[in-house]
């Protein structure tokens, strides 16, 4: 009987077994158990694979003998791209690694050919067997789409920010990443966008690279929107051939939003109706403003110095309605970008050295915003500080500052080569971390409240806009690539003397845009956390010997433990 009972039980666990086994074949789920919930993908994400029609083939460089930091984005990678076969069944990847080619020139080949597709290499110096090796790998994808293709790479560089850290970012970028180059492959819409003209500001030559992205890396505005640029000043005329105000404002509305770059010359009083009222229309605008008139062209030649004097470009009333102020000022930053300087001649040929020009700082973005989270240092020239003023229902979030080591100076202000002759005074750089970028969010008043509108008595402003967004930048040349004498345009953020390139430019444009044009869930992705979870390194020097003991031996005794208790449980069940 004993037997048979046996027997039984063991043929109904079978059956329970089989059945579960069924069953889990049938219901498939999962549990994210991790405090940031690192394996759940956001909605935007999951909206954007649902539209996937056809396949996505994912090729991922990144493979083979690999430091364990990018082993870690490695598997993130592959985890991230596993959550998306698991939402889209079009998902497919591939993990390749570029070192694996039979021959050196066959890796050469392989190298520039993901170079030219704006892949980029990174240097890795290996030790081993007491001499030092050097390993190139391609920390990067390429995603295929019905003939199309996109690259992006996993590595978020970032100025000033150690490794461990720079990986850790790395990780949490992986799903927009990802979500962002397969959204812009499956997207067919593109919304129109326009840089405005009529005061001097910049033309399509110091724009280029921002427009179209010159070179080999990828990321400009042309990839998600259509651009054009319209000149405000001019007009299309009304039944009466008289310039039409409200004809300029449906022609301006035609777009998402107005980007205003660098402007030197004061807007007229229609100008700025004319703006006031697509705005309370729920247009979008990005302004790029200098506080302070000067350039570097003031000092070429023999000129030994230049003045910095205020730019009245007359938005001040205008901006003061919408919550912010541009200073006239100047930042002067320790955490400043090269330029060449003649330290000396031997014989008659002058001897130039890099060095630290203050009124150019390199901004890198320590905020959490979505906009510049994990940003790369931003390249800036002759920047301005910003204040906030009262505005009703208006939210005003700083995006970009200062380093703790600045020092602010008041226009006019004598701008001179010679301060770099001599060692600065780091304690006179103690003004602290000053704002030069806004975000401001909420419903708009006019700033023609209580007037008539320029040159037409008839035209009724309207006084308040619908839940709305706008960004201000202190300075015209977050946005303006460099043009050479000859004519050529170099990529936004690239410094042609030291041939340094800095990758935040860009970023930090195409993220506000996206933003502003309420592609919020997407940029939003930007916004996971992953913790970085470091053992504590002085704790496993000092006692490396006990924690090896505890992880060995602690497991075996619980084990150990386990068994003894089972076995005496089975000893007294069958007395």
């Amino acid at each position: 009987m004993i037997v048979i009972k046996q027997n039984k039980t063991l043929f109904i666990n079978l059956i329970v077994l089989i059945a579960i086994n069924v069953l889990a074949s049938k219901l498939y789920f999962r549990l994210d158990l991790t405090e940031e919930k690192k394996y759940s993908l956001n909605d935007a994400t999951k909206q954007t694979l649902s539209s996937i029609d056809d396949i996505v083939y994912v090729k991922v460089y990144l493979n083979g003998d690999l430091p364990a930091g990018f082993v870690r984005l490695r598997n993130s990678c592959q985890e991230t791209l596993d959550e998306f076969r698991y939402h889209s069944t079009l998902v497919e990847y591939q993990f390749i690694d570029p070192n694996e080619a039979d021959s050196p020139e066959n890796r050469k080949k392989i190298y520039k050919e993901l170079s030219e597709n704006g892949l980029e290499p990174t240097n890795l110096q290996v030790q081993a067997n007491n001499s030092n090796s050097e390993q190139i790998i391609f920390p990067g994808a390429i995603i295929y789409y019905k003939g199309r293709s996109q690259s992006l790479n996993l590595l978020q560089n970032q100025i000033g920010t150690n490794p461990e850290n720079v990986l850790n970012n790395s990780v949490e970028s992986i799903e927009y990443e990802l979500t962002n180059a397969i959204h812009k492959l499956i997207s067919n819409y593109k919304p129109k966008i326009a840089f405005l003209d009529g005061h001097n500001e910049l033309d399509e030559l110091e724009s280029a690279d921002i427009n179209h992205s010159l070179g080999l890396v990828k990321g400009s505005l042309s990839e998600y929107f259509s651009i054009d640029r319209i000149d405000i000043k001019e007009y299309e005329l009304d039944e009466n051939n008289s310039p039409s105000l409200s004809n300029q404002i449906n022609r301006l509305l035609q777009y998402k939003a107005l980007i205003i770059a660098k402007p030197t010359k004061a807007f007229t009083e229609v100008d700025k109706f004319l703006i006031d009222q697509y705005i309370m229309n729920g247009g979008k605008t990005m302004w790029f403003l200098d506080g302070v008139a000067m350039d570097m062209d003031s000092l070429k030649g023999n000129a030994p110095f230049s003045m910095a004097v205020p730019l009245d470009l007359n938005l001040t009333d205008l901006l003061f309605k919408y919550g912010v102020r541009v200073n006239y000022d100047l930042v002067m930053d320790f955490q400043a970008d090269q330029i060449p300087i003649i330290v000396g001649y031997q014989g008659n040929v002058p001897q130039q050295q890099l060095l630290p020009w203050f009124y150019h700082p390199i901004i890198i973005p320590k905020n959490k915003q979505s906009i510049v989270k994990n940003l790369d240092g931003i390249k800036s020239a002759f920047v301005s500080t910003l204040d906030t003023v009262k505005a009703i229902n208006i939210k005003k979030s700083p995006l970009l500052f200062s380093s703790p080591y600045s020092k602010i100076v008041r226009a006019p202000h004598r701008v001179s080569l010679s301060i770099l002759e001599k060692e600065p005074n780091i304690e006179q750089f103690n003004a602290g971390e000053k704002p030069i970028a806004y975000l401001l969010e909420g419903e708009f008043q006019s700033a023609f409240q209580n007037r008539i509108a320029p040159n037409n008595e008839s035209l009724k402003p309207k006084l308040t806009s619908p839940s709305n967004k706008m960004i201000v930048f202190g300075d015209g040349d977050i946005i303006k690539n460099h043009v050479s004498s000859s004519g050529n345009a170099f990529p936004l953020g690239y410094n042609q003397f030291s041939k340094s390139q800095f990758n935040g430019n860009k970023q930090l444009i195409v993220n506000a845009l996206n933003y502003l044009m309420d592609n919020e869930n997407l940029i939003n992705i930007r916004a996971k956390e992953v913790n970085l979870r470091l053992l504590n390194k002085s704790e496993i020097k000092n006692n490396r010997l006990k924690w090896q003991l505890i992880n060995t031996l602690l497991p075996l005794a619980i084990i150990t433990l386990l068994i003894v208790i089972f076995g005496l449980v089975r000893k007294r069940q069958y007395r």
